[in-house]
């Protein structure tokens, strides 16, 4: 059996690196990932059934690519991290991450339960006096700042958790994410909105939570609660508004309510028919806001606005890296066209 010292959330951690029999391991009820399928259901403790239903029904699509990549590969890349299960005699471990991929092994030796390589799956086990922190600091490592993040809602009531309910700091889940301290704090806000505001009276439906993206949108833009404000709309009316298709169809339309607000024509076009009246007149009157080709360059703005410290040390850090050569030739012909704006200009003023 293998050990390493590694440090976990700043302690040095002795962890054992083995493969452990599938049957050995008891899926995490608390697991972030099916933190919504939780909290609504009449009871408060859940079978492994309704774990794995709800692991395998919040993004069936994810869930099969993932599994056929596994299937494809004859295994797991990376080990899970589990825990011993102290009161038990049998020697079973609690999975701390890697549920998703422990329900895939279980599904796979049902349909073939000849192949050996099914049976047991690769771990990293944790010592019994392991710590909350640390398997908080675990969570974070493999989702917020790995390779497969959790879905927006789910990461942002998992920040909320660590900052309210376990005393995090913003700096401190700034450090273990590849989050900013604006977009820490953007999420937590966004979440709070949805989970007190909105999400009361749309439980009955799961999908509700992938509007998530509304509300961050709606917290970003300072400019847009102004205008509102001016025209005595608040929080309220846009929660009503994420709930109407006819008023805003998907997340990325949060970003034209600012340019609709700004005029008296859009605004109460939108307040009276919809989204998609006040975006013709919004057309008719300021055709460059609704250009695909300059939607675009928002976005990059956007983008290059909130990239991180992480983000750039990557980029700095990698050879060759493609990253770069993309952002340098954004700046090369961005300079080029500002270039021949400038020299058009002076050649009329000349005039």
């Amino acid at each position: 059996m293998n050990e390493l010292i590694i440090p976990i959330d700043g302690k040095e951690t002795i962890i054992k690196l083995r493969s452990i029999e599938i049957d050995k391991l008891e899926l995490d009820e608390l697991n972030p990932r099916i933190s919504f399928f939780r909290d609504n259901q009449v009871t408060d403790d859940l079978t492994e059934d309704q774990i794995v239903f709800a692991l395998t029904n919040k993004k069936p699509e994810a869930f099969r690519k993932l599994k056929d990549s596994i299937h494809n590969n004859k295994g797991i890349v990376y080990p899970i991290w589990i825990e011993p299960i102290k009161e038990r005699r049998d020697k079973k471990y609690k999975v701390i991450e890697g549920n998703t991929r422990v329900v895939i092994y279980q599904q796979l030796q049902q349909t073939e339960p000849y192949e050996d390589r099914w049976k047991a799956i690769l771990c990293n086990i944790l010592p019994h006096k392991i710590d909350e922190e640390q398997k908080n600091f675990i969570r974070l490592q493999s989702h917020l700042r790995g390779t497969t993040e959790w879905d927006a809602y789910e990461k942002a009531k998992y920040l909320y958790k660590l900052w309210q309910e376990d005393g995090w700091s913003i700096n401190r889940l700034e450090k273990q994410t590849k989050m900013t301290e604006k977009q820490i704090k953007e999420n937590i806000e966004a979440y709070k909105i949805m989970e007190e505001q909105y999400l009361p009276a749309h439980r009955d439906d799961p999908n509700e939570v992938s509007k998530f993206s509304y509300f961050v949108e709606y917290v970003k833009d300072k400019k847009l609660q102004k205008l509102m404000e001016k025209s005595s709309k608040d929080v309220k009316d846009f929660c009503d508004w994420v709930a109407d298709k006819e008023k805003i169809p998907t997340g990325q339309d949060v970003r034209r309510l600012r340019d609709i607000f700004d005029n008296e024509d859009t605004k109460k076009a939108f307040i009276d028919k919809g989204f998609d009246t006040a975006m013709q007149i919004l057309e008719f009157k300021k055709p460059h806001l609704v250009s695909s080709f300059y939607k675009d360059i928002e976005n990059v703005i956007e983008g290059l606005k909130e990239i991180n410290a992480q983000e750039l040390d990557e980029i700095i850090n990698e050879d060759n890296s493609e990253k770069e050569k993309m952002i340098r030739v954004l700046a090369e012909w961005s300079q080029k066209v500002v270039k021949i704006i400038e020299k058009e200009k002076n050649g009329i003023r000349k005039t």
